[in-house]
């Protein structure tokens, strides 16, 4: 019979208790909003768009190919006391997907690239050689395909936060980084290029740490990461764009966004070395829509040579929002509390990579 994680914890000396109070999977903490450290934001388009939106032709064509989603389920499964500390341990799933589209429009799952891992947070006052003992014990009665991976989250990071949110935030940090060893695989294999796009579910900033750690390898091939484009569902309309007396909240500039319109490219400010630019396209007509920022996704993309000084051509962003344009149609509509801003493609993406997780009661009896 497999040994259960709290089992293998108590055999470590861990006092530890079940806890099934809640769920951290919750629409509170979505996976992919946007987490920007910036107060402001600054333009960054050639040539600048004076009236910083710009209505963009909708072309009928797409050369996206490939659509990948990543997705995480966590709970706060443990309760433990240790050295002094009462302190959550954190578990779920992580997961990555990759469809594919081919010639003749049809959609199939690339199972080479479909990954799901189980994933245990716990505090840092685990040493790393208590985990290395623990992952033993755990791992060594389950098949190769349910061994948990353990993080630490730091616990006194930041006081204000819930230890269970810091936990889950480790969760989700190792699903961003299974999606850029996904890319990295991607582009490896020449899968990526100018006719065969991949439209990614979610923004593309990673912290720095991350992207050198995981996308480190592809300096001869970075210019591939040109086709890989981050597509956002939520932002923060709060955000600054602009100086001085032209300074306005990025919500009252999407707001007014037409149909087809897009406003112009945007950067962090007073970064000489940006990795990456983005911008806001009204997706869908506004007649159906219950607020003005419904139906308005992110589009952003990674920088490459004289992109990082002079900003993202204004044809490169015309070009990557016409494609978006025409992934529009065919919509989830009532599938889906999200389908304004959703494209169909990373939608059934989603639905694939989800349908392969454990259920609640199979993840549940590893644990208990």
């Amino acid at each position: 019979m497999n040994k259960r994680v709290i089992k293998a914890l108590q055999e470590s000396g861990i006092d530890c208790l079940p806890n099934e109070r809640f769920s951290l999977d919750v629409d509170m903490f979505p996976e992919n909003v946007e987490d920007s450290i910036f107060p402001a934001t600054a333009l960054f388009e050639k040539p600048k768009l004076r009236e910083g939106k710009r209505k963009v032709e909708d072309h009928g064509g797409s050369f996206f190919r490939y659509f990948l989603d990543g997705s995480q389920r966590s709970w706060r499964v443990i309760d433990a006391s240790i050295r002094g500390h009462y302190l959550p341990f954190c578990a779920g799933q992580v997961g990555v997907a990759v469809i594919e589209r081919d010639d003749n429009g049809m959609f199939s799952p690339v199972r080479s690239l479909t990954t799901i891992r189980n994933v245990l947070a716990v505090p840092n006052l685990i040493g790393k050689d208590e985990i290395l003992d623990i992952a033993g014990k755990i791992n060594a009665e389950l098949a190769e395909n349910q061994h948990f991976t353990i993080v630490q989250y730091n616990y006194t990071s930041k006081e204000d936060k819930d230890p269970g949110d810091l936990g889950r935030a480790m969760i989700i940090d190792e699903m961003q980084r299974e999606e850029l060893r996904t890319i990295r695989k991607m582009i490896e294999q020449n899968k990526i290029n100018d006719r065969a796009m991949l439209a990614k579910d979610g923004g593309l900033q990673y912290r720095k740490d991350k992207r050198d750690q995981e996308l480190s390898p592809l300096k001869d091939d970075i210019v591939q990461l040109r086709n890989v484009v981050g597509l956002a569902k939520t932002f923060k309309p709060e955000l600054i764009l602009g100086k001085g007396r032209k300074r306005q909240s990025l919500g009252n500039l999407t707001k007014g966004l037409q149909w087809q319109e897009r406003t112009t490219v945007i950067r962090p400010p007073d970064n000489r070395d940006t990795a990456y630019g983005w911008w806001y396209l009204r997706l869908r007509p506004t007649d159906w829509m219950y607020s003005p920022l419904q139906g308005v996704i992110k589009i952003e993309v990674f920088t490459m040579g004289e992109e990082k000084e002079e900003g993202i051509s204004q044809g490169r962003a015309d070009t990557l929002s016409s494609y978006v344009l025409a992934e529009r149609n065919v919509t989830p509509y009532k599938a889906d509390a999200r389908w304004a801003t959703h494209i169909y493609p990373i939608y059934l993406t989603e639905t694939y990579l989800r349908a392969s997780f454990l259920s609640h009661t199979r993840f549940k009896s590893l644990i208990f």
